[in-house]
């Protein structure tokens, strides 16, 4: 058996942060470069879509009143800096990449933890910091879907 070679059949796709606030020209957050690579996302996408392997949208909400923030951004948020705040455009995936039109998050079921299904196969999750693994029920979504493979973009 080779441990170092994809395993297709047990892959999932991730996108990382791939909400307007942090990819738009002219975004709040802007992450330099994001916008310019939506294009190949969306080509794995379709890939991924086509093959009806899982995709999973891992995203940021911050509250208005910065309880939940990095403590890097709290300080900004708290003095009135908004960025995918719950229930506004900033927070919402980037149409490029949405599986339909009508893909709409549910921020308070993402904010409990809980998985939001958008199309057969794709889920989004809300991270409450950086990495998507930290008090988050990530790895044991990933178990019962017997994923082995993580291609991850955004």
């Amino acid at each position: 058996m080779n441990y170092t070679s994809p395993n297709w059949s047990n892959a999932i796709l991730m996108t990382i942060d791939t909400q307007n606030d942090f990819v738009l020209p002219d975004a709040p957050a802007r992450i330099d470069g994001t916008w310019e690579v939506t294009s190949k996302i969306r080509e794995l996408l379709q890939v991924f879509r086509q093959n009806n392997l899982p995709i999973l949208h891992i995203i940021r909400l911050y509250k208005a009143d910065g309880s939940n923030v990095d403590i890097c951004r709290r300080e900004a948020v708290e003095k009135g800096f908004r960025i995918a705040v719950p229930h506004t455009q900033g927070a919402e995936l980037v149409d490029e990449i949405k599986p339909n039109n009508e893909t709409r998050l549910c921020p308070d079921q993402l904010l409990r933890g809980n998985f939001q299904e958008i199309a057969n196969v794709e889920w989004i999750m809300y991270k409450s910091r950086w990495g998507a693994f930290y008090r988050t029920n990530l790895e044991k979504f990933l178990r019962t879907q017997n994923i082995d493979t993580i291609i991850i973009s955004g």
